[in-house]
């Protein structure tokens, strides 16, 4: 009689397979929140850091006009990817930087190339100022993974922006379409 209770006990005592895949299911369920949740905030982190980047550059840049007078000259159109080689997906963008890179020297350090890299999904740093006043407004912007620049005072949901041409280009003209843009240096859009 013990021996066929003991038997009883044994074959109760495992678990079905039903709750098994279960268990594996709720498991992988489980997993893949996790990863989604992770993989948000790596892109967070990462828009953090550049956004933080963005604003030591725009302090630099702030620094320069006090001392001369205008902001860095530096046009839209400048640049052929000399300065960074094969990173022609960029047009232009590593020379600017690394004509800004050159300006701010005195004020802070930046390697062009980290600001204008292409094999980060072209999440470049962009800056233009404006002749047509004498150099003194300027706009600088940062691509995003997300909308971190919604906020920012800016005309892009996805870029996060400093400086006075977004301001000086909503106070020049009007209208839904009327904002700087980050690959002319000047206002467009209005009525």
């Amino acid at each position: 009689m013990q021996w066929v209770l003991f038997r009883h006990r044994q074959q109760s005592s495992g678990f079905t397979i039903v709750e098994l895949l279960i268990v594996v299911v709720v498991i992988g369920i489980l997993a893949a929140i996790v990863m989604v949740a992770y993989n948000g905030i790596q892109a967070n982190a990462r828009d953090a850091g550049r956004i933080a980047k963005i604003q030591s550059i725009a302090k630099a840049i702030e620094l320069y006009k006090v001392d001369n007078g205008r902001y860095p000259p530096i046009l839209d159109g400048q640049g052929f990817e000399s300065t960074c080689g094969s990173q022609t997906e960029n047009w232009g963008h590593c020379d600017r930087n690394k004509a800004l890179a050159d300006y701010l020297a005195p004020y802070i350090t930046l390697d062009p190339t980290s600001l204008s890299n292409a094999t980060q999904g072209n999440y470049y740093y962009h800056y233009t100022s404006q002749d047509s006043d004498n150099y003194q407004t300027f706009g600088m912007m940062v691509y995003l993974e997300g909308n971190g620049g919604q906020s920012d005072g800016g005309y892009f949901a996805n870029t996060y922006e400093v400086g006075s041409k977004p301001a000086y280009c909503m106070s020049k003209y009007t209208g839904a379409a009327a904002r700087w843009t980050s690959y002319h240096s000047q206002c467009v859009g209005g009525d």
